[in-house]
């Protein structure tokens, strides 16, 4: 009598290969979707922790297809009325659109209080500041901070809000939202006039002066979304300057430690500073306040150098 055949069918291998690749797929989401992951992100540095949610969630956008981020319990504004100037996509910069006059000197905006007191003040809040290693890994502005938050007043937002605090001269449409001023920009010196339109060049932008992902890396990435988007729309961590120095600012922050702007010699190479030096020891100071009112953190090699530029600016050097 013929002994019968070792192992399975072909079928039952088949079936059972289908079957182990489909349990491996549902640990794998599950792992995407647990705090584990944030574990595993934080270690390497790469990937972002899932939101199942946004998977099938959008927040509500405007005719033109830009997103209107919403607060906790604000209903959705449904106007039909187009905004014109598009949402920022980089996270570091509001595009809105302007017609620069290169020619014209400026003073350091005025909103700012600049002085011995001021610089004193961002130095001492250093000492509040913890000293901690940046964790850059999942960072993605739109799904963590959002777009610009409406204002209250028609079809506003943040945006406006920051444009007519920071220029004079301002000119607003029936719809809250600034068409036309004047900005005496604090990172280049220049007078920009600000003419809003699609058609026109996108020169002013609204700076995150610590900048979001720097934020997310220090310290953000362990807020609740809420406050994510309350820091992206706090009027004093915003300040309305020159697009192109903007977009050259970036993160602002060298987080590797390779003395990125050391061609500056500023004091600070691995943090960027404007080219208007007259606003230097402002913007150092204005950004060691913010990390120190939020609690974030600062690398070393950062701290090291907000102390020694600040130290330098009380001291008069």
């Amino acid at each position: 009598m013929a002994g019968r055949r070792k192992g399975g069918s072909p079928f039952k291998t088949l079936l059972e290969g289908i079957v182990t690749a489909f349990l491996i797929g549902i640990m794998l989401v599950i792992l995407a979707v647990t705090p584990a992951w944030d574990a595993i992100v934080g270690a390497t540095g790469i990937g972002h922790h899932v939101d199942v949610n946004s998977l099938f969630h959008k927040d509500p956008v405007r005719p033109d297809g830009s997103e209107m981020i919403l607060k906790p319990g604000q209903p959705a504004q449904s106007d039909g009325q187009t905004d014109p100037t598009p949402t920022p996509s980089d996270g570091q910069s509001d595009t809105t659109t302007a017609q620069p006059d290169n020619q014209t000197a400026a003073q350091p905006n005025t909103q700012t209080t600049a002085g011995h007191d001021y610089w004193q003040a961002g130095l001492d809040a250093t000492n509040a500041i913890t000293t901690a290693k940046a964790r850059q890994g999942g960072y993605d502005r739109e799904q963590q901070f959002g777009g610009w938050a409406p204002n209250g007043c028609g079809s506003a937002t943040t945006r406006d809000t920051i444009l007519e605090r920071d220029m004079t001269d301002v000119k607003k449409n029936a719809k809250c939202q600034v068409v036309s001023g004047t900005l005496a920009d604090p990172y280049t010196g220049r007078t920009i006039h600000f003419t809003r339109g699609p058609k026109t060049s996108a020169a002013v932008q609204i700076d995150h002066v610590v900048a979001l992902q720097d934020a997310w890396a220090s310290g953000a990435r362990d807020w609740t979304q809420e406050k994510r988007i309350e820091y992206a729309n706090s009027p004093d961590v915003l300040l309305a300057s020159d697009g192109p120095a903007n977009m050259a600012k970036g993160n602002g922050l060298d987080f590797n430690g390779t003395s990125r702007w050391l061609t500056q010699k500023t004091g600070a190479p691995d943090v960027w500073m404007p080219d208007n030096t007259a606003y230097r020891c402002d913007y150092m100071a204005k950004r060691a306040q913010i990390k120190a009112q939020w609690g974030l953190t600062m690398t070393a090699r950062e701290k090291q150098q907000t102390v020694s530029v600040l130290a330098s600016c009380v001291a008069g050097n």
